[in-house]
Formats: structure tokens, sequence, C-alpha cells
């Protein structure tokens, strides 16, 4: 793919992903195994580009959200288990054990299903429990535990691949006494498990946050979300880290995205004159304002209008006006030589300046999740060294 037929690109850092893989490599329990989650488009980088750099670093276990997600890694010749961390609807669990991948189950009726599709195509059907630990989305507890485990003791054709949970408080606080409430909920779920008769399983809870400030948490599997991509969490979860472990350059995780654009327009505007959508821009002196082909349909944020900026020859491009579908306005006038067709960069970094997938967070009042996730699918994604 030739950068230069395009309008907007994301590139993908093959280096950085491979420090952030190692960074946790180094710091997990022994014996720990180190899964990553590449759902929701490998959270916006591309899931397939993703499932070949993991792949590369020797991953064995891609989780993933949906039946579709672990199809297209399947179509894309990925040989890894595939964990199913989502709903999957009863009509299609067949499909999930004809393709032998792994699934989350914590519904008596989805456990029957799967016991009815394995036994009509002799095969071994493959769940995780999902303990429900204080979240309260996805998850079993209680007594659907125990009716659940009773149900699961009849099926011949069902094998218990993993138990698993996910912390809800791990990142948003410097305050662990909640994560080590659902720990302590998790293990006497485990107990109760193993209690009735049910011995050899994966046991699994740490995410991100977990991996990097829990080692307690990291049982037989760890679960790297958003840190694989060289995002912390959230600051109170780096803000653990060094506390811990203090400042330096081999506590960096490396963000791997870098998205790209160029300028298609550059045109006079006079003093007085407004700038997009809803006059909401009027320009108090001469300027130059830069049109770039990236909107609100291409995952660049509405909410950036008028406060958000790019990077142009290295310096800040302030938005102008309001983000349109398509369309997004800077202003050049401080930037000499600002040109059509230049790069801009709208996260990542040039020359001295940078742009993080947090900081435009920030202005949109929102998390680095969200902003990487909702990069649209439908610009190319190209690994880069």
């Amino acid at each position: 793919m030739n950068v230069k037929d395009l309008t907007s690109w994301i590139e993908i850092s093959q280096k950085a992903y491979c420090k952030n893989i190692d960074f946790f490599r180094s710091r997990v329990a022994k014996g720990t195994e180190l899964s990553v989650v590449i759902k929701a488009n490998g959270y916006g980088h591309g899931i397939l580009e993703i499932a070949k750099l993991a792949d590369k670093k020797g991953i064995s276990t891609f989780c993933v959200n949906s039946l579709d997600e672990a199809l297209v890694l399947k179509d894309g010749g990925f040989l890894q288990n595939i964990l199913i961390l989502g709903p999957v609807m009863l009509n299609r669990i067949k499909t999930v054990v004809e393709n032998g991948f792994e699934c989350v189950c914590y519904n008596i009726e989805n456990l029957k299903v799967f016991e009815e599709a394995a036994s009509a195509r002799n095969k071994s059907a493959k769940i995780h429990i999902k303990i429900e630990t204080g979240t309260n989305r996805q998850g079993i507890k209680g007594k659907k535990l125990n009716d659940f485990l009773d149900e699961l003791s009849v099926c011949k054709n069902i094998e218990l691949m993993g138990v698993y949970s996910h912390f809800a408080n791990i990142e948003d606080t410097t305050d662990h006494s909640y994560a080590q409430y659902q720990k302590t909920s998790f293990m006497e779920a485990v107990s109760f498990i193993r209690k009735s008769g049910f011995k050899d399983f994966k046991l699994h809870f740490a995410s991100s946050a977990a991996a990097a400030i829990f080692k307690d948490t990291h049982f037989d599997m760890i679960r790297l979300g958003i840190s694989q991509y060289g995002l912390w969490s959230s600051k109170e979860t780096y803000l653990t880290y060094i506390s811990e472990h203090g400042h330096g350059s081999e506590h960096i995780l490396d963000p791997v995205l870098t998205w790209k654009a160029k300028i298609a327009q550059i045109k006079d505007v006079g003093k007085g004159e407004f700038v997009g959508y809803g006059c909401t821009k009027q320009v108090t002196r001469d300027s130059k304002i830069a049109v770039l082909p990236v909107g609100y349909s291409d995952g660049f944020d509405r909410k950036l209008s008028n406060q958000g900026y790019v990077l142009i020859h290295g310096k800040r491009a302030p938005v102008q006006g309001r983000v349109a579908m398509n369309l997004t306005m800077v202003d050049v006038t401080d930037i000499p030589g600002a040109a059509i067709e230049d790069e801009v960069v709208l996260i990542g970094k040039q020359k001295d300046e940078e742009i993080r997938a947090e900081h435009v967070a920030a202005l949109c009042g929102t998390i680095n999740y969200e902003t990487v996730a909702r990069i649209a699918a439908h610009i190319p994604r190209i690994i880069v060294q």
C-alpha cells in the first residue's frame, strides 16, 4: 500500500508493539501465559495487523469479543487459541463448536445448546465460566452458579477450559480495596467449583492494569488489552506502577498507533470571516486555513471542534470551526510553508511535538480506549518498523 495514494492512514509500529509485549513478559509471574485482547478492531489498531504482530511475538491465545471477530482471525490464517469473551446467540453456538473456538458461558440455556451442538458433531465444546465478582455485567454467582455446575456435571461433550472474572474498579483509583474484595470473591467461587468436582482449568483475572500492578492476580493467564498498544489504562494505574518501580525509560510504554492525513487544500480567509458549519468560528485576523480530509465519520471526534489541534511541520495547528463528517479545518497561518498534501499527524509524534490519545481523550471528555477504538475501520492500517 502506497501512502502517496492515501488521504488518511494509520501507521502501526512493530518496534513499539514488540517493546510493550516484552515489557509485560518481563513482569508477569513465571509460568503465566500472556494472552492479548484484540477485540474492537484491535482497539482501533486493526485486528489482523495486531494479530500478525502478536503472532510474531509467540502469543498463543487471542481474546475477542464476538464470534465474527473470531472468524476474521481464523479466515486470516491464525492458528492460535481464540477465546470469545462476549455473548454468542444460541443459533450461532454451533459455529463456535465447529471452529473449535473457546467461549464464555454463564447461562444454563447456552450450556445446553453447547452440549447439543458438540454431541451432534462428535466434538468437544470448550467453555470458560465467567464469575460475577462485583462488576454486574456478564457473569454468574451464588445459587445460579450451583445450578450451572449441576448441569455442567452431566454434560459429556463440554470441556471446562477456564474460570475467570474482570475488575470493576482497578483503573480509576489508587485505592484498590474493591479490587481485593473482587479477588476474594473470585477465589471463593473457584474453591466452590473445585469442590464440585471440576479440577483442570485455567484461572485468569488480570487485565492490563492488574497485570502491571497486581502480580498476585496473574494466575494462569493474563488478558493484556489496552497496554499492548502502548497506552496505560489510566493515570492512576501509571501512578500506582511508578510508585513501586520508579520513573525511567524501562517503565515507559510506547504508543503503537500514529494517525496521519494530508492537507487537501489551503485557502485564504479574511479577518472577520467564518469557518465551518454554524459559523462557530470567526477569524480575528487574515488567516490561512488548511482543509483536512478527515472528520467525525472517520473517528476524529466532533468535540474537537474549535479546541483540538493537529501537527503540521512539527507545529500545532488548531482546529477551526466544527469538525464535519468528512472534513476538518485547521489554522496554518503561523506555519510558513504549509502546502497541499503535506503530512498531518492527528495522533502521534511529529518532530519534537506529540499528540497522545490521552490528550485527545481529555479534550473530548472521554478515555484513551474510546479515542483509538472509534477510529473507523475503513482507514488503512500499515505496519511499519
